[in-house]
């Protein structure tokens, strides 16, 4: 790889990014960081299938549960159900559908509602107004001795931690639990819809990314001008 070429790409990517990828105390030359930098991009492809299916099936979980509990699909309207904060975040739904000139019903607010709206509605905040009629109907399949709010909580926020370090386009390459968490969405998939995990595991390649490991992109890194 010639030095221009590598100069180039370390300024497209930002010597602040690409620096993130050098492993501890390494001395790593700009092949091996950019390496990291494609491998990290092809893990990081590779969990966008489980966690797109994990939060597109939860919403509509407790979405459904919530529309049967409270008699109406517009619940997330009803007064003293949601925390303001959470208020806040319907708002801002229902501002964006109106700037695209779109109907403000309860099948659009929905899929307009970050992730983030949805772990927080496991909050100990919400333990009596929405968890002791909606636990089962949301998570079905959750083993029962371990369906709590708390439990669900802890294992969604960590979901959004890393989903987050994804979408922000952060390094994940370097988690020594990647797997393992990995394993945690595929399974919270399956306490939510069995379903969603047998469609999701025909095109989830996580575990042939992960253990193939960062040879390969060494090697087109390195065929490169």
């Amino acid at each position: 790889m010639q030095a221009n070429f590598s100069d180039q790409l370390r300024r497209a990517i930002s010597h602040e990014r690409l620096d993130a990828y050098r492993q501890r105390g390494s001395s790593s030359d700009d092949a091996e960081l950019f390496a990291h930098y494609a491998w990290n991009m092809a893990l990081s492809e590779s969990l966008y299938t489980p966690l797109q299916c994990l939060e597109v099936s939860l919403r509509n979980s407790i979405h459904d549960a919530a529309s049967a509990q409270f008699k109406t699909d517009a619940w997330f309207d009803l007064p003293g159900i949601l925390s303001p904060q959470e208020i806040n975040k319907v708002q801002e739904a229902k501002n964006a559908l109106i700037k695209g000139k779109k109907p403000l019903n309860a099948g659009r607010i929905i899929p307009e509602l970050t992730f983030g709206f949805w772990t927080s509605l496991f909050d100990v905040r919400y333990e009596k107004i929405l968890w002791p009629w909606l636990l089962k109907p949301v998570v079905p399949n959750m083993p029962r001795h371990i369906r709590i709010r708390k439990n669900l909580s802890k294992r969604l926020n960590r979901v959004r931690t890393l989903r987050n370090r994804i979408f922000h386009h952060e390094p994940i390459w370097h988690w020594r639990d990647l797997q393992s968490q990995h394993t945690d969405i595929l399974e919270a998939i399956t306490w939510v819809n069995p379903a969603m995990r047998a469609f999701v595991e025909q095109f989830d390649r996580f575990e042939e990314i992960y253990k193939n490991g960062i040879s390969e992109y060494r090697k087109i890194i390195t065929a490169l001008p």
